[in-house]
């Protein structure tokens, strides 16, 4: 390579094509040395496209990454100057990268902090910009932004943008083999719609740092003492991200995990995402500043709790990614689901970021309510921001979430306002390999053995995809939520705690004090033989954590008192004759004078005939002081167990009202344009009530089943006087759907 030239632009064509199809080769391996006694010279890239450009010190300095500093200032055919950072490369090498969607020549002019280094220092030259005529969206349409009025995304020519990520928090390290696995996985997520990966710069979630696990080929991020970053480990990292964009994927890089805050400290930390922006901020990405940025370390004293010194730090850091960054690239954050779930309470200045990215609980139907309340708050919040779930129920988390409810968390997102939604899938996340799971986490449990080749084929991503397609038939980006537009037909009210007493073991005065201790609860009941169980459902909380077995078959758990937890879907669990639900309570220690514990559980069994059978918490219940031989399994009789004190009826002190959720979470939820469509999910196979259209107008209705995604032909069908009409499941549904009403044809 002759000193003085540019990477042509013949040649980047080329490099495109070695990328796509050999990817062994990387954009720093392709580009050419620039110095200060060179002509000026002149490259060319197309609108949006990255363009790299190498400078090679003339000085030898000691330790390059914290003793210099090189900025490239660009200008603009538009006057506007871009004061571009550079990254160190490794050696007496750094790079420049560079991306515009103005065409036009871009003069530039580098400034280093060492002035007397005529390698770095003083450098000019100028990149021409001419129009991109591939498809790649990410080059055609530009980088994503805010739209006007706040309410979603978009390409920098004003394109909607639909937000459908997945997680592959892990996904930089050695877990997920390059090229071959993360091509594979790219390539099915390619073809199931998906559009952002979320994924973490190499200090990684669920491990301590410098863990084996989070290496990739060439190792960590930094020196084992955080002296310096290593640019060797971004070079792989380069061949994986590049592989993304190429393929029309928007990385979402979140640059560490909250809890890396005070072992490196805020000025390690602005180095390292000083380092991102110079790396990758020309690339069309989306930063996230910290993953679960209000969560301390998993073995801190009083885990898990909500972190302000950690959020008071991150802050500063976004302050300085805003600063650094030229490009202005999307920023949020991720929090942590600590009673609050939004990326707003994971910040001290909301000002400071483009987009909402939440949080919510890895639950069934007991997260329902609190994914509907932060996608609501948070729509309805100041200042108006884009609202995206960015991590709701993975499907299969420890190996066992269901795909109902991943699939129930994407559609009550989008129906109550969200801009998009992220999937994640255990196995995923993680990069579990074949006999080779990610394993203990620092708490000391597991999330499960699920590969991530088997994560990758289940259901819950192609019912996603599938989903957001359909959405995107319209004009998504008008709608707004009208929970007012639809109800049940027959109303059917979530089950209450009235009835059900709070219980105890009988010791001293549990609702003031009692032992930080576990105690175990069981209750045996019968099913008539000849009934048929047409639903059986469990409402249940505890003070302050529980687990819940029905026949010996562990169907749940809690550790927020103050939100019971409905356990539904539990017909397959009973069994006709003798039954046992047994429950596992744990009064934790507290930073508190008196430390109460209890327990309140109500049953509801509905038979086929309409007769029910309801099981309360009451002095009917046996319990134990520590852990039997077959206390959760054996319906017979177990020796040593005492009688449950029963320490006040639902709603005593301490513990106060904990009602059931209102039923508008768990009924039909409506999205759409009035006048134009109004798409409508129903999560159960029940008749809906669709209100306030037009009186007597006729309407084209179809259904859509989120499931297998097929959507039925369009019939014709009309309001009655007040605007009312009556819909019912389509034929064999026994799971959610969804109605499509449209103005008819014609009209």
């Amino acid at each position: 390579m002759l000193p003085g030239q540019f990477l042509p632009m013949k040649n980047r064509h080329l490099f495109r094509a070695i990328l796509n199809r050999v990817l062994v080769l990387s954009w720093l391996a392709l580009a050419l040395p620039l110095t200060a006694r060179a002509q000026e010279l002149s490259v060319t890239t197309d609108a949006n496209v990255m363009v790299e450009m190498k400078f090679t010190a003339q000085v030898t300095h000691s330790d390059p990454f914290n003793q210099v500093t090189l900025d490239v200032v660009f200008t603009t055919p538009a006057g506007r100057e871009l004061r571009v950072p550079a990254f160190w490369a490794g050696g007496d090498q750094w790079r420049v990268r560079y991306a515009s969607p103005e065409v036009g020549t871009h003069p530039f002019r580098s400034e280093c902090s060492e002035v007397t280094d005529h390698g770095l220092h003083g450098i000019t030259g100028r990149v021409k910009v001419q129009p991109y005529h591939g498809k790649n969206p990410l080059y055609e349409h530009g980088a994503l932004k805010v739209a006007p009025g706040g309410r979603f995304l978009e390409h920098t020519d004003h394109t909607p943008f639909f937000w459908l990520a997945d997680t592959w928090w892990m996904g930089l390290s050695h877990r997920l083999v390059w090229p071959q696995e993360f091509q594979q996985l790219a390539a099915d997520r390619q073809t199931k719609g998906f559009n952002v990966i979320q994924i973490v710069a190499g200090l990684y979630p669920d491990m301590p740092p410098f863990d084996p696990r989070g290496a990739n080929e060439a190792g960590f991020p930094w020196e084992t003492n955080y002296a310096r970053i290593r640019p060797e480990y971004f070079a792989a990292v380069d061949q994986r991200l590049g592989y993304l964009v190429e393929q029309g994927f928007t990385p979402c890089l979140v640059g560490a995990w909250g809890y890396f805050m005070p072992w490196m400290g805020v000025d390690k930390m602005k180095a390292h995402w000083r380092y991102l922006i110079a790396r990758y901020g020309a690339w069309p990405v989306v930063w996230c500043a910290a993953g679960e940025a209000n969560l301390p370390w998993y073995r801190a004293p009083g885990f898990p709790y909500d972190d302000r010194n950690q959020v008071r730090d991150w802050t500063e850091v976004m302050r300085f990614i805003r600063a650094t960054d030229p490009y202005h690239r999307l920023l949020t954050i991720h929090p942590t689901a600590i009673k609050q779930y939004t990326a707003r309470h994971a910040t001290d200045d909301p000002g400071l970021l483009d987009f909402d990215l939440l949080q919510t609980p890895h639950g069934q139907r007991e997260a329902v309510p609190v994914a509907i309340r932060a996608v609501r708050e948070s729509y309805a919040a100041q200042p108006v921001m884009p609202v995206i779930d960015g991590e709701a129920s993975y499907e299969m988390l420890s190996d066992r979430l269901p795909t109902e409810w991943t699939r129930r968390m994407f559609w009550i997102c989008l129906m109550n306002g969200a801009a998009g939604h992220t999937y994640g899938a255990n196995g995923i996340w993680q990069c579990n390999r074949p006999g080779d799971p990610h394993g203990a986490s620092p708490t000391g449990g597991s999330y499960g053995k699920i590969t991530w080749s088997d994560a990758m084929n289940l259901p819950g991503s192609g019912q996603i995809g599938r989903g957001a397609k359909l959405l995107q038939e319209y004009p998504w980006q008008q709608f707004q939520p009208h929970p007012e537009w639809v109800t049940y037909a027959e109303e059917r009210s979530p089950l209450t705690l009235a009835g059900a007493s709070w219980i105890w073991f009988p010791e001293g005065n549990p609702a003031q004090d009692a032992p930080v201790a576990q105690r175990f609860f069981r209750r045996t009941f019968d099913i008539p033989t000849d009934q048929r169980v047409e639903r059986a459902r469990l409402r249940i909380t505890a003070d302050d954590s529980f687990t819940v077995w029905l026949n010996g078959k562990k169907i749940g758990s809690g550790d927020n008192w103050h939100e019971p937890k409905e356990l539904g879907d539990l017909v397959v669990a009973l069994k006709p004759g003798r039954n046992l639900l047994a429950i596992r309570a744990e009064n934790k220690a507290a930073d508190v004078s008196a430390n109460p514990a209890g327990l309140i559980a109500q049953l509801e069994v509905q038979f086929a005939g309409g007769q029910s059978l309801s099981l309360v918490s009451d002095a009917k219940w046996e319990c134990w002081q520590a852990e039997s031989p077959g206390w959760e399994t054996n319906t017979g009789e177990i020796s040593g167990g005492k009688e449950a004190r029963v320490l006040g009826a639902a709603g005593m002190a301490p513990w106060g009202i904990t009602e059931a959720p209102p039923g508008e979470f768990f009924g039909p939820q409506a999205t759409g344009i009035p006048g134009q469509v109004r798409i409508i999910y129903v999560p159960d196979p029940q008749i809906v009530r669709v209100q306030m259209l037009p009186p007597n107008a006729t309407l084209e209705a179809s259904f859509f089943d989120p499931v297998t995604g097929v959507r039925s032909p369009a019939l014709q069908i009309q309001a009655d006087g007040k605007g009312g009409w009556i819909g019912a499941p389509p034929p064999g549904c026994n799971h959610d759907w969804v109605l499509i009403l449209e103005e008819a044809k014609g009209r």
